[in-house]
Parts: structure tokens; C-alpha cells; sequence
């Protein structure tokens, strides 16, 4: 079986991963102190000692606030991490596959579906450093592939992390009678973390570049809210639980909706992510 190496494997994609791959590669997950990507010496040691066919480059300090407060630590983890795992698998011809996200367009002006090709200059220290990771890589292992992810959902497994998502935030609400606001100012794709790993593999074999990687979705945050809404069946009115925050975004709109188009056409249609809506109407289907 082909070996691959994944980091933030107890994480809430790499955990997800590890769970539905296992069984047909050879999976290594090290430990933060077997692996410590911010380590260059670490990393070079840890290679040393194994060769994996791919990389799977999931770690990351992934909360924009969190990121936006310690932006040192950030660029620790999210930059040179990922350098240092670049410069060792290309030193060694070792398929270099990792996240990047779709934050990297959030000073975009642009309307509708963003592609690979437009101009960015992302607004926050999260964006800004998926970025510079981006270029970081490359110079090291320009066939690296980088997959610009979008936010993704899921609900509670058993044996599984979770984070705030989507899903969950609303499960939330309506298990607590709380209200949930969402932005009117703002595009974005969401995700079902399910599809976003199924297709994973698929990415190993891509040519080195930049990727979108999830979910398209025309619709502004606060419409996709109200029409998940409505999937669920609820009795309660969709106002007395979604809130419109039109304030939010001041001072252009937020537009991070991706568009996947080339990661289909590269991949010759076997990375074929469903629509938002039709994602999250997936997603409800299957919980009743």
C-alpha cells in the first residue's frame, strides 16, 4: 500500500481521514512530539527515518480570531510549518499535497465565483500567511499541490473532534432556543467535510499548483442560513431563529465563494464537490 504521511491527524479533517483511509494506505501520523513542523531540525530528523510516497499537510491554526491576536504564532505554524515540510518532501521527490483556504481571497472586490487566477490580497493575518505559505512551498516544490479550502461541517461522531461549523452552530440553537446571525455582506462555500475527504486521494496526482477546494455557493451567508433552515423541517419560523446582519463588511462586501472549476477539469471530472445547497440538502437527508 502506498504510504502517506499526515499531519493534524487528531484533527477534524485528519481524524476524519485517517478513519475512512486507513484500511487502503499506510498511514503515518506522528505526534506533535515526534513531529514538530515548526522544527525544521525535527522534520529533517523525522525524514530521516521515513519515506512516504505523499505528504498530507492538514496541520494548522485554522481560527481566524485566534490568528488575528497571536499573528507570531501563526506565522510559525501556518508558514514556516509548512515551508519546513516542503523543503524536506522535495528534497527526497515526495508528493507534497496541503491545505491552504479560501480566506486568502477575503480582500478580493471581485463578485461571483472566484478563480485561481485573480488577483488577492487577503485582509487578515490567517489569509495573508495561507499565502505566503503558498509561495513558501513552491519555491521549494513547485509540483507541491495547495488546496484553498473552504469552511466545512459536520455533526458529532463517536471518536471524532469537532469545531464550531455550520452544522453545529445551528444544532446548537435549536437545541438551546437561541438565535444565530448571519452576515447578508458576505459569499462563501460550505462543505461537507465527507466529500472533502473522499476526494483527497485524488488530489495526490494533480500537477503542482493552486487549487480550489470545496463547495461553490452563489448565495450570501445569511440566504444559504435561511435555506438550510427550511431543509430541516422545523415548525418555528425562520425569522424567530436567523438573525440578518447587514452591518457586518462595512466597508466592501466579503467574498470568498470559490469556484472548482479547475480542479475538475485538472482531475478529469473525479473531483466533483456538490453545490452548497445541494451539499447541505445531502447532509439533512441523511440525518432523518
Amino acid at each position: 500500500m502506498q504510504t502517506i504521511l499526515i499531519t493534524g491527524a487528531s484533527g477534524f479533517v485528519g481524524s476524519r481521514f485517517f478513519r475512512r483511509w486507513a484500511g487502503e494506505y499506510t498511514i503515518l501520523a506522528p505526534s506533535h512530539a515526534e513531529l514538530d513542523i515548526t522544527d525544521r531540525a525535527s522534520v529533517e530528523g523525522y525524514f530521516a527515518f521515513h519515506t512516504p510516497q505523499t505528504v498530507l499537510h492538514l496541520a494548522a491554526l485554522s481560527n481566524t480570531a485566534y490568528c488575528e491576536q497571536h499573528p507570531e504564532e501563526s506565522y510559525k505554524v501556518n508558514v514556516l510549518g509548512t515551508e519546513n515540510l516542503a523543503r524536506a518532501a522535495a528534497a527526497r521527490g515526495i508528493k507534497f499535497v496541503f491545505f491552504s483556504s479560501d480566506q486568502i481571497y477575503n480582500g478580493n472586490l471581485e463578485t461571483g465565483l472566484l478563480s485561481e487566477c485573480v488577483a488577492v490580497a487577503p485582509e487578515n493575518h490567517y489569509g495573508r500567511h495561507k499565502l505566503l505559505a503558498e509561495q513558501r512551498a513552491f519555491e521549494h516544490a513547485p509540483d507541491a499541490v495547495a488546496l484553498r479550502a473552504t469552511w466545512m461541517y459536520d455533526d458529532e461522531r463517536e471518536g471524532l473532534p469537532v469545531h464550531p461549523n455550520f452544522v453545529m452552530n445551528f444544532q446548537r440553537a435549536l437545541h438551546e432556543g437561541a438565535q444565530l446571525t448571519f452576515p447578508v455582506r458576505e459569499y462563501r462555500g460550505i462543505t461537507w467535510v465527507k466529500e472533502a475527504v473522499e476526494f483527497l486521494p485524488r488530489t495526490f496526482s494533480l500537477a503542482g499548483g493552486v487549487y480550489n477546494y470545496g463547495a461553490e455557493n452563489r448565495l450570501n451567508t445569511y440566504e444559504t442560513a435561511c435555506c438550510y433552515f427550511e431543509m430541516l423541517g422545523r415548525s418555528e419560523r425562520p425569522e424567530s431563529v436567523i438573525i440578518a446582519d447587514a452591518d457586518r463588511y462595512p466597508e466592501h462586501e466579503r467574498n470568498i465563494a470559490i469556484s472548482n472549476e479547475k480542479i475538475f477539469a485538472a482531475s478529469n471530472g473525479a473531483i466533483f464537490f456538490s453545490d452548497t445547497l445541494d451539499g447541505l440538502r445531502i447532509f439533512a437527508e441523511s440525518r432523518k
